[in-house]
């Protein structure tokens, strides 16, 4: 019973420490959407200093009327560095609109989350 308790009280702070965390922890970190082929440059330092995470926002399209033969074939979601200064994101999806055997690449769009390590 007093290992349970431990663990309720280390999480409570660890709540407690989320929800009160102020303002200057947050300046360590931006974010937004990129399209794909955008570049993404560090605020200062190299790409070494900073984490970056990408997760897609809009892939794909709907057809209207046309629904039974539509195909998401594949989505790509990630960055490529380009320097020691710049990523480019890859946010593309592959889409099959007809009925055949192959799908066209299109551009697609991607949260990114760029936080200071």
């Amino acid at each position: 019973m007093q290992q349970r308790s431990l663990f309720s009280i280390l999480a409570m702070v660890s709540l407690f420490v989320c929800l009160s965390a102020t303002e200057s922890l947050a300046q360590n970190a931006q974010g937004g959407t990129a399209n794909h082929g955008t570049y993404i440059t560090v605020p200062s330092g190299t790409v070494n200093d900073w984490v970056l995470q990408v997760s897609p926002r809009e892939m794909g399209y709907e057809e209207p009327g046309s629904e039974g033969d539509n195909a998401l074939l594949k989505v790509e979601c990630f960055v490529v560095p380009i320097n020691a200064y710049t990523w480019q994101v890859v946010a593309r999806y592959k889409l099959r609109p007809w009925n055949n055997r192959d799908g066209v690449w299109n551009a697609g769009s991607a949260n990114y989350l760029l936080v200071h390590r």
